[in-house]
This record gives C-alpha cells, sequence and structure tokens, in this order.
C-alpha cells in the first residue's frame, strides 16, 4: 500500500503543480492562432483550480481503489497499464458527470472544452505513464 500511496501522491501533486501554467499557455496560444483560423470568432475559457482539483482528487481515489482492487488479486505483480486505463477512464467520467451537474459543459463548444480540461487530462495520464509503479513483494526483495 505504500508504494501505491507514494506513486498516486507523485501522480496528482504533478497533476496539480503543472495544471494552471500548461494550460494557460495551451488557451494562450489558441488564442493567437484563433484569428487566423477563422475571422469571426467567439471564445470563452474559464479553468477554475476548483475544477481541477475536483478532478485530481476523483483521480487520486480511482488511482488509490484500482490500485487496492488489482493488488488484492494479483499481489505479486501490478498491471500499470490496466491500472492507468481504468483509473483514467472512471476519474474522467465522474469528472463529466460532476460538471454536468454544475452546469458547466452546457455553455462550452467542444474546443473550448477541450482547451480547458484537455491539458489537465493529458498531464495526468502522462505522469501516470512515466512515473515508475513498483509492488512491495519486490521492493522488500531488493531490501
Amino acid at each position: 500500500m505504500k508504494q501505491s500511496l507514494t506513486y498516486t501522491l507523485k501522480v496528482t501533486l504533478t497533476t496539480l503543480l503543472l495544471c494552471t501554467p500548461i494550460t494557460f499557455a495551451i488557451m494562450m496560444g489558441y488564442l493567437r492562432l484563433l484569428p487566423l483560423i477563422s475571422s469571426n470568432y467567439s471564445f470563452n475559457v474559464n479553468l477554475d483550480i476548483k475544477d481541477a482539483a475536483v478532478f485530481i482528487v476523483l483521480t487520486f481515489c480511482t488511482l488509490l481503489f484500482n490500485m487496492r482492487k488489482i493488488g488484492g488479486t494479483a499481489p505479486v505483480t501490478y498491471n500499470k497499464p490496466n491500472i492507468i486505463t481504468n483509473a483514467m477512464m472512471t476519474s474522467i467520467a465522474i469528472f463529466l458527470v460532476y460538471l454536468w451537474f454544475r452546469e458547466k459543459l452546457m455553455y462550452l463548444s467542444i474546443d473550448e472544452f477541450l482547451i480547458t480540461y484537455g491539458p489537465t487530462f493529458l498531464i495526468t495520464f502522462i505522469c501516470m505513464r512515466v512515473y515508475a509503479l513498483r509492488n512491495e513483494e519486490s521492493q522488500a526483495k531488493l531490501i
């Protein structure tokens, strides 16, 4: 459980630190490109830090749940791709339901949604792929 908690904290804290500046940079880049794409455009982007925090908490919970569930059935190895896929899809689905209940999806077009929330999803997915996930048994054998 210690390794899964460490892995989850690394992923969520890195996402929390990187989501605002990277999303802002992508927003500014898109706003610079928008006049080249269309002469008549209307664009509204609003990344609420509370929404990002909700997504990160959901990711934290789903990662821990998926690692506990998978670790219980096969304690020898972690199936990292399965954990990543299940955690990402579950947290994104629950986050979309959260946005729908808060009525934040009603006024966003698809490009506004992707520019606002896409970088956070992408950062989380990249962090999950990059950070190593070791199980406790292999860690104990190394010591």
